[in-house]
């Protein structure tokens, strides 16, 4: 079967200069700074620390599927930018290439909105964080994800296949696309994904992030005010003249609060990398999405068209490359955890020597302490002594 459309499009497209080579040079840059920085994402979010939090395992979901999307979207644009085309190889390799890009897309915006219902739920419902924010909810409602992302873009894995174009400039050259004589799925397809699939998996995605963002923000805000540090951003705790049984129970309840301050702290800072995130998807990846609603990929197109379309993708790459760097900006413990890849034996030779003095520090003060606790006792055994004393020579 023979396609002139799609190469129509094809040679409308190298006549355009000026795109094509921002789209070999910027779209390569782009690939290549968001493959390492998703297998840094990865590698992060893979550590034993963070790995127990449904978020965490939220977010390591979404930079595998980041890579996934860069590394097929530069093997579909071979062609335009290389002249080489891996995508043609054979039709099942056609079809899997395609639907992968879709795939990949769709879930991360699912994988998203898991993660903001997830932290809106342990800001403003902590009593109930941990039914369902949990590692156990996390992987079921992944995989139910993946099932229903699989169902919903399946049908491409029958409507793209491999066709040969009829051309006389350039022989036995082929395409990934729709069949020109499959008018029906062609037009299906167009408004399946320009409408339904760009609804459901898009736009209600994104609406639930912004939402939830945008309370989580207010909450966080309102929190902060109500809470008080001192100039190094520690608590401090006085015992003051309480007995051993009671300086034993504070001294526990002490301990509970600041491993308690200290996860809530770890969840604020997951909550301030999703909303980088989100916020992140509204500025690069919606524009693009609305220009795929109202302009149809199969007509011909001007090198102003290719122009704007190239860009918006090239937008969208950027937001899917650069999840690590939002991470890097909006999270402290993420960058806690990347210094200790990245650095781990100068980083446990240095936190040995921390804690090391912090032993000693607090053996110092506890010292201090039961020496001065000792020498009051005294005084007050002296003074109950001499008081005895004086009662009795009166008598």
């Amino acid at each position: 079967m023979k396609n002139i459309t799609n190469f129509s499009t094809f040679n409308d497209y190298q006549k355009c200069s000026l795109t094509n080579g921002i789209l070999r040079y910027v779209g390569t840059f782009i690939f290549l700074l968001g493959s390492i920085s998703s297998i840094l994402s990865i590698c992060v979010f893979s550590r034993k620390p963070l790995r127990r939090k449904s978020c965490c395992f939220y977010f390591l979901i979404l930079a595998i599927s980041d890579s996934i999307h860069l590394l097929t979207v530069i093997i579909e644009n071979l062609p335009y930018t290389f002249q080489i085309d891996l995508i043609i190889i054979h039709n099942s390799v056609c079809k899997i290439i395609i639907f992968l890009i879709y795939f990949s897309n769709h879930l991360s915006n699912i994988l998203l909105t898991l993660a903001s219902i997830d932290r809106f739920i342990l800001i403003y419902c902590p009593s109930k964080s941990k039914r369902y924010c949990n590692i156990r909810k996390g992987k079921f409602l992944v995989l139910m994800s993946m099932v229903v992302i699989f169902f919903a873009n399946g049908h491409i894995l029958f409507g793209y296949e491999k066709i040969y174009l009829n051309d006389k400039q350039f022989n036995d050259s082929y395409d990934c696309s729709i069949r020109t004589e499959n008018v029906f799925y062609k037009n299906l397809f167009h408004f399946y994904d320009s409408y339904i699939e760009s609804f459901c998996l898009i736009f209600i995605p994104f609406s639930i992030m912004f939402v939830c963002s945008s309370l989580i923000i207010c909450q966080i805000v309102r929190t902060r005010k109500t809470i008080h540090y001192n100039k190094k951003g520690r608590y401090y705790y006085y015992y003051g003249f309480h007995s051993r049984e009671t300086r034993g129970q504070t001294s526990r309840t002490t301990s509970n609060e600041q491993r308690k301050i200290k996860l809530r702290d770890k969840d604020i800072q997951l909550c301030w990398m999703l909303i980088g995130t989100t916020f992140a998807f509204l500025l690069l990846c919606l524009p693009t999405e609305i220009n795929d609603i109202f302009n149809f990929t199969g007509r011909e197109r001007s090198c102003l068209d290719w122009f704007r379309k190239v860009n918006l993708m090239l937008m969208q790459q950027i937001y899917y490359a650069g999840h690590f760097y939002i991470y890097t900006l909006t999270g402290q413990l993420f960058r806690k955890n990347l210094y200790e890849i990245l650095f781990h034996r100068n980083h446990r030779h240095h936190q040995s020597i921390v804690n090391r003095e912090n032993e000693f520090s607090s053996a110092r003060l506890r010292t201090d302490f039961n020496i001065k606790y000792q020498n009051r006792t005294s005084k007050s055994v002296l003074i109950t002594t001499n008081i005895t004393n004086s009662s009795t020579t009166d008598f």
